[in-house]
């Protein structure tokens, strides 16, 4: 492979006569890799995107032994479907190129032999569509995502025993997330939104909820709601809709008691599958259902132990994800210096090791919780006027 600095276009031909013709039309235009067959072509692509520089385009000689140009490509869109595709072409085969059009991913076709100036322009244009492509998606992306910050911050405000156990979730959920090498951009967002439903749940029923207090069958009925509650305000945010089905499914009772074995088979008759059916889901929602089922257990039961064997037993996750679970949930209890602190002197990031309380007896902010922006404004706001129960205890250094 001949390659320059921060190559950004991968040209693969079987005939090096042809590929020293296009480092030679090319020379000064573009930053151009080249190799001679499909099979070095897809480990090419594999090491790129494995050191994050991935190519922006690639363009693939048709017709090549082991490998023809419409197999490289598509193992390319499995590699990185964000490469632009560009396939070259002789009229003999002219058929199955058509279908590899069709059946592709492929941003333009060219015939062979293609003039230097014609090839010059398609790249250029490649090169403008990539782009254009990850400018918008990025855009979106981090609209998406602030979107979400909003919404988490506001549920801070609304319902800080939600917000605490959104902490817990994404806490337990991400760490767990990297051991296994997960990475789906819908995971976070899941996390983060996994809560929010729980606006419509009165704070004290919450808090009897998760630790296992009782609750009258009202009570009970609309805590048990909150997880279509999200679903339903999601669905309504464009590209979130496989998100919002993610939390609007998750666990909502300790698994394998009476009462959530009733879930588990009304859940099997929803989804119209059976139990095995339903434990074949993608990875990150897997991970998310798992993560959420071990904490509802964690706070009826208090101990780790018990926890992972009682969700062990359900055989609904797979081992691996119960392990890094437990890791993760090792660390959920962090350890620093107790300090007590005025509500003036509270900041964003401080972690809480007791509630934050008015004279009332409002809660504000949960044990356990890192005070937000908007949490440490409404601290301010409260002991302005209602007033706020002092010293607030933080443990520092974490």
């Amino acid at each position: 492979m001949t390659e320059s600095s921060s190559t950004t276009i991968l040209m693969v031909d079987d005939e090096p006569n042809i590929l020293d013709g296009y480092r030679r039309a090319l020379h000064g235009r573009f930053r151009i890799a080249t190799v001679n067959s499909g099979v070095d072509g897809v480990a090419v692509v594999q090491r790129a995107a494995d050191l994050g520089i991935p190519f922006q385009v690639v363009v693939s000689d048709m017709m090549m032994p082991v490998m023809n140009g419409a197999q490289f490509l598509a193992q390319v869109k499995s590699i990185d479907p964000d490469a632009v595709q560009l396939l070259l072409s002789g009229q003999a085969d002219l058929e199955s190129t058509i279908a590899a059009v069709n059946d592709g991913n492929l941003f333009r076709f060219l015939t062979k032999p293609c003039a230097s100036t014609e090839l010059e322009r398609a790249l250029t244009a490649a090169l403008e569509q990539y782009r254009l492509v990850r400018s918008e998606r990025d855009l979106l992306e981090r609209t998406v995502t602030g979107a979400v910050d909003v919404l988490t911050e506001l549920l801070s405000l609304a319902s800080p025993e939600a917000f605490a156990r959104t902490r817990r979730v994404r806490t337990l959920v991400d760490q767990a997330g990297r051991q296994l090498g997960i990475d789906d951009w819908r995971l976070p967002l899941a996390t983060m939104l996994s809560q929010v439903g729980c606006v419509a749940v009165p704070g004290d029923v919450l808090q009897r909820a998760h630790i296992g207090g009782a609750l009258s069958d009202e009570e009970l009925d609309v805590y048990l709601s909150h997880p279509l509650t999200a679903r339903r305000l999601l669905e309504r945010i464009p590209r979130l809709e496989e998100v919002a089905a993610w939390v609007g499914d998750q666990p909502v009772r300790p698994p394998g008691t009476p009462a959530d074995e009733t879930d588990w088979q009304l859940a099997q008759n929803r989804d119209g599958g059976s139990a095995a059916e339903l434990m074949n889901r993608e990875p990150a929602e897997t991970l998310l259902r798992a993560g959420l089922a071990l904490l509802a257990i964690l706070d009826s039961t208090g101990h780790l132990d018990r926890a992972v064997y009682q969700l062990t037993g359900t055989g609904r996750y797979p081992p691996p994800v119960i392990e890094a679970l437990a890791a993760a949930a090792a660390e959920l209890a962090p350890q620093g210096t107790l300090r007590e602190f005025r509500v003036g002197q509270v900041r964003p990031g401080m972690l809480l090791d007791a509630d934050i309380q008015t004279v009332t007896g409002l809660t504000l902010v949960r044990r356990g919780e890192r005070v937000s922006q908007a949490a440490a404004m409404r601290l301010s706001n409260f002991a302005r006027t209602v007033g706020v129960k002092e010293p607030i205890m933080v443990l520092d250094g974490v």
